[in-house]
């Protein structure tokens, strides 16, 4: 049986999904999501494509993702730690998705996607550009079967250019970027940042760009094409300091925790730990000089002003930094939260994982995987929570674990068992 053709443009929502359904006295039927009736088939793999689609699924969306038999998603072998053979990186970002296993190097599986994707809203890949269309599924051939579909194409240098086909992940974008350049101690080596930036930050673009696709094909009926480049992302996330080059035609130098713009903006030793304070106003640095170990920085004309006080930033700081070890990082905290000034210790993952404070906002979740097996572990939670699918979390699937009931919904034939093992 096939699935449920979606509906015409005239009859859908902003979303692009099916128009709520109403009681006899008018009132809405709750919804599952805003993306509730949304499809997406997600054909990547690694980390910034995964994370596009597990936001679409989080919103409500039923997002099918394709997995090669026997392997699976790369990310799954990237550990220790493992559970049931699946490493962090998957099972941190593919939760809310159904598993098939789909070879799309065989003739069998490319049809399998061809059919699939006549059915589905949303193609997601993450592939080399070219690579779908040497498999026969690039968009102008989906899209041949699908007008209205929306299908996006996620890589590391986007599909021209001299770039273009070089292998791509987190590292190599914030090296070619410039974000490397800028990272670390001004005196030291460059270094990558600790989170995969460039991953998250292309994937958030990747979705934020089909929401918007969606949202306009439910007034105009038709499909798009969407191209996402990770250094394209990149260069975003450095606007600031791109923009600081332009104006002065200088390249901007490495600040370590500190603050190119703002001073002082970084991280002082205390006799505890080390903590971050941001004195960026002239309010602010006159409230920091009422506490009595600062009032020798009281009435200086070389930090009379925000401006001169970045001027004289590794001076300043350096004076600052001799106060801050004479007492605990406790203390100064204490003060300057009394001051509503800006400030936070600096935490490991341990310390804020088991704060309160994220234990009352949950935060954090705890998922089982596999689905019913009593392992639990704490992974990220929905920070789009309040317009996410109500309801429980759905674990991250098993290999595979709905190949089986996704075909027989869009009547595709089952692959040969023994086909699948030889795999």
């Amino acid at each position: 049986m096939n699935a449920p053709a979606r509906p015409p443009a005239g009859h859908a929502s902003a979303a692009g999904g099916p128009a709520p359904q109403r009681h006899a006295d008018g009132q809405a039927t709750p919804s599952k999501g805003p993306l509730d009736g949304i499809v997406v088939l997600d054909i990547t793999r690694a980390l910034t494509g995964p994370f596009c689609t597990m936001i679409l699924g989080d919103l409500g969306a039923d997002v099918i993702k394709v997995e090669i038999p026997g392997r699976g998603d790369e990310a799954r072998h990237w550990g220790p730690p493992f559970i049931a053979g699946s490493g962090p990186n998957y099972l941190g970002y593919n939760r809310n998705k159904r598993s098939v296993a789909i070879d799309l190097h065989t003739a069998e599986g490319q049809a399998a996607i061809r059919a699939l994707a006549a059915q589905v809203d949303v193609v997601v890949e993450n592939f080399r550009p070219g690579t779908m269309r040497r498999f026969g599924l690039g968009d102008d051939v989906l899209k041949a079967s699908n007008p209205d579909l929306i299908y996006c194409a996620i890589s590391g240098y986007g599909p021209t250019g001299p770039l273009a086909n070089w292998p791509a992940m987190d590292l190599m974008i914030q090296a070619v970027s410039g974000i490397m350049s800028l990272t670390g101690e001004p005196e030291g080596r460059p270094h990558k940042a600790a989170a995969p930036i460039t991953d998250l930050f292309a994937g958030f673009a990747a979705a934020l760009s089909v929401l918007a696709a969606i949202h306009e094909r439910g007034r105009s009926g038709q499909g798009r094409s969407i191209d996402i480049s990770m250094l394209d992302c990149a260069l975003m996330i450095l606007g600031q300091s791109v923009t600081a080059w332009g104006m002065n035609g200088r390249n901007p130098p490495r600040s370590g925790n500190a603050h190119p713009l703002m001073a002082p903006y970084q991280s002082f030793r205390t006799r505890t730990r080390e903590f971050v304070c941001a004195i960026t106003t002239d309010k602010r640095w006159n409230l920091l000089c009422t506490l009595p170990e600062f009032a020798a920085f009281r009435g200086r004309p070389e930090l009379a002003t925000q401006a001169l006080r970045n001027a004289n930033a590794k001076a300043l700081c350096a004076e600052l930094q001799e106060v801050f070890e004479t007492n605990t990082a406790e203390y100064w905290l204490d003060h300057m939260f009394r001051l509503q000034l800006p400030a936070a210790p600096v935490n490991t993952v341990a310390d804020i994982a088991a704060h309160e404070h994220v234990a009352r906002s949950q935060a954090l979740l705890d998922i089982e995987y596999p689905a019913g097996s009593g392992n639990t572990l704490k992974t990220p939670g929905v920070p789009w929570r309040d317009v996410a699918a109500p309801g429980p979390v759905a674990s991250p699937p098993t290999l595979g674990q709905h190949t089986r009931e996704v075909f027989e919904a869009y009547g595709i034939p089952l692959p040969d068992p023994a086909t699948e093992n030889a795999r």
